[in-house]
Formats: C-alpha cells, sequence, structure tokens
C-alpha cells in the first residue's frame, strides 16, 4: 500500500487526473512486473543448466545463427549485440522499454 501510494502521488504531482492515475501506475507496474517475471524464469533456466550466463548464451550462438540465416532482419539484430555482455543487453533492454512507456505516459499528459 506504501508503495502504491507513493506512485499514486508521484503521478498525481506530474499532472495526471485522478481518475487516470491508477492506470498510469498499472501500466508501469505491468511493465515492470512482466519484464522480472520474464528475467527470473530466464535466470532460473540458465541456472538449472549449471553454466554460467555467458556459457549458456555463447551455446545458443550457433543455433541462433543456423535459424534466422534466412531471416536477415533477425540475424543483423543478433549479430550487431553478440559481443554485448547479456547483463548488460538485459538492462538496456529494461531501460529502453521503461523509457518508452513513460514516453507514452508523457503524450498522455500533453493530450
Amino acid at each position: 500500500m506504501r508503495i502504491s501510494s507513493g506512485l499514486l502521488a508521484q503521478f498525481e504531482v506530474a499532472g495526471f487526473p485522478a481518475d487516470e492515475r491508477d492506470q498510469a501506475v498499472g501500466t508501469l507496474m505491468a511493465y515492470v512486473i512482466g519484464i522480472a517475471t520474464s528475467e527470473a524464469a530466464y535466470l532460473s533456466q540458465i541456472v538449472r543448466s549449471g553454466k554460467t550466463e555467458q556459457e549458456w548464451v555463447a551455446g545458443l550462438r550457433s543455433a541462433l545463427d543456423e535459424a534466422s540465416r534466412e531471416h536477415p532482419r533477425v540475424r543483423e539484430g543478433s549479430s550487431a549485440r553478440q559481443d554485448v555482455p547479456p547483463q548488460q543487453i538485459r538492462d538496456d533492454d529494461f531501460a529502453y522499454g521503461l523509457a518508452r512507456v513513460l514516453d507514452g505516459l508523457a503524450a498522455r499528459l500533453a493530450d
């Protein structure tokens, strides 16, 4: 309740009308919880493999390259980040998505 109350206060200060604050907070929380749930499942799978994340990802590289051979857009995206540490990719992806959710909420205020 304390966290929800604090978030609602932040959205109030930002200018969201009372009838939209719950929806705005819900949108933000759905994104965060969705990413956290997905990441927990991903990390759990890695732990069960007995490998480090770097080893696990490296082991998937040849399968991904093979599967994406006829899909250059997929291959291009994965190849562009193949030398970036997996933790950084996850952090960057989370930050990108969070920024886009917040951009969308901010755009709502501009309406």
